[in-house]
């Protein structure tokens, strides 16, 4: 009897995570990458011959020297205010950074005042997964023109 519950309860996981189900056609991602490699060509084409941009010089009084270092509690704040949802490439949940911002502070803290006095960011925090989303309920799923990156 215990065995038939954890292999229904094991069932259940699988069926909400979508294993073992069909996964997406080929053909539909591979439609996706052309309608965005189009896209993109599109918008370097219109754009092509453009005047290079422009760049003025800052006023003689203005300078920046340094930046100001942030404090734990200025981090503890930003935490504290970011979304409940989250990313793939996010090592842990967000619920559970909220939950523990207080003993990890002091460690972000350190993290973005040495990546802002080096300016430098770490190449682990320019990934980003890119998932195509629906733009409108009612739009049809299967033109890949009914999506938008999100």
């Amino acid at each position: 009897m215990r065995s038939e519950k954890l292999h229904e309860l094991w069932r259940s996981v699988n069926d909400l995570v979508g294993r073992g189900s069909t996964p997406a056609s080929s053909t539909i991602a591979a439609d996706f990458h052309r309608f965005m490699d189009d896209k993109v060509a599109g918008v370097r084409a219109s754009t092509d011959g453009a005047l290079p941009p422009q760049y003025m010089t800052a006023p003689p009084d203005c300078a920046l020297h340094e930046f100001t270092q942030l404090t734990s509690d200025d981090v503890v704040a930003a935490v504290r205010q970011l979304p409940d949802k989250q990313s793939v490439t996010d090592p842990i949940p967000t619920r559970l950074l909220k939950e523990h911002v207080d003993v990890l502070s002091p460690f972000l803290t350190a993290l973005f005042n040495h990546s802002l006095s080096l300016g430098v960011v770490p190449s682990g925090f320019k990934a980003a997964y890119i998932t195509a989303r629906l733009k409108k309920p009612d739009l049809d799923p299967a033109d890949v023109k009914s999506f938008r990156p999100d």
